[in-house]
């Protein structure tokens, strides 16, 4: 499975420049039904048969500020391999659903200053399925692909969304990564499905079963020690598990959990024992709380300075650090 966003300068400027209409990008995608004499038709993740003249009106008209020489939208191509089409028997459904995902791990993999996570349904997108490929060296065997084109801007005009700015917003690396384990995971593909270089630390839907087993028998065992409404729900650690990708420290802290209760101590979340982020996200909270809470009862003290007899003026006399002397004791 190869996953690409297209760079036009290098990819073909003259159907994919991106910094103006989408018009040519949306007639070149409907060559292959053009030449099929049918009507070319995208989908995206609300419905299918989408007409070429809706897509390019979408596109176009989802470009509020947006200065000229900026991106108005970004081509994306799916590529699986011969066999991973063989193992799905080049089922649109199937492709289709697997693109969806796809545009779903787009969306999250964009990471920006407002923090907020972004499914597919922030973005303006549509994609069309291909047979044959036009360019380079024809292999032997099915050419299946995707095309996909997405708007810069967000649906509703107020944040521009660059798969080709900063490595820090998007790393292509891993939506590529990701892509190739939701494939394995869709479909119950056991074979790798993209290089090794980008494979590395993904997981097959195999092993996925093996951990999601073996995290329920720990849960298990852990409610045995819980009473009442400590007792923990396992789907929602079977989801901080596959947010850490069944990594080893989620497997330490499941243990050093353990490890905890059998000695009988009392953790008042024991959710956030596994998930570090949350743990350290709450301890900002406090601290951001405590340090708020300071400064209120600083205010709160001086306010009460104010009320006494003579008003700040007298309290600034009272303040530690010019105590008064009792009338009489003044030597």
């Amino acid at each position: 499975m190869h996953s690409k966003i297209i760079n036009p300068d290098r990819d073909g400027k003259n159907v994919f420049d991106n910094k103006g209409s989408v018009a040519k990008t949306i007639a070149y995608l409907g060559h292959e039904a053009k030449e099929q004499g049918r009507e070319s038709t995208f989908f995206n993740q609300n419905k299918e048969g989408v007409p070429a003249e809706e897509v390019q009106a979408a596109i176009d008209n989802n470009t509020k500020g947006l200065r000229k020489t900026q991106e108005k939208f970004y081509s994306l191509v799916l590529s699986p391999s011969d066999k991973e089409l063989r193992h799905i028997g080049r089922n649109p459904s199937k492709l289709r659903a697997y693109t969806q995902a796809v545009m779903e791990n787009y969306a999250a993999n964009f990471h920006l200053r407002d923090g907020r996570a972004r499914t597919s349904d922030d973005f303006v997108w549509f994609a069309t399925i291909h047979q044959e490929r036009k360019k380079g060296t024809v292999k032997t065997g099915w050419h299946t692909h995707i095309h996909v084109v997405v708007s810069a801007n967000d649906q509703h005009q107020q944040v521009r969304l660059n798969p080709r700015g900063r490595k820090n917003h998007f790393l292509i690396r891993d939506w590529q990564a990701k892509n190739g384990a939701t494939f394995q995971q869709l479909f119950d593909y056991q074979q790798a499905t993209i290089s090794e270089k980008f494979t590395r630390g993904t997981i097959s839907s195999e092993h996925v079963k093996r951990h999601r087993i073996r995290i329920e028998e720990k849960v298990a065992y852990l409610n045995g020690c819980f009473l009442g409404s400590h007792k923990l729900d396992s789907e929602q650690v079977l989801a901080i598990g596959e947010k850490q990708g069944y990594g080893k420290g989620f497997f330490y802290n499941l243990h050093h959990l353990t490890e905890q209760y059998q000695q009988g101590k009392i953790i008042s979340d024991p959710y956030q024992q596994l998930d570090p982020k949350e743990r350290d996200s709450v301890a900002g909270k406090r601290e951001k709380s405590l340090s708020s809470f300071h400064k209120q009862l600083q205010s709160f003290s001086y306010g009460i300075g104010e009320d006494i007899e003579g008003g700040s003026e007298e309290y600034e006399k009272r303040k530690p650090g010019k105590i008064r002397r009792p009338s009489g004791l003044e030597r």
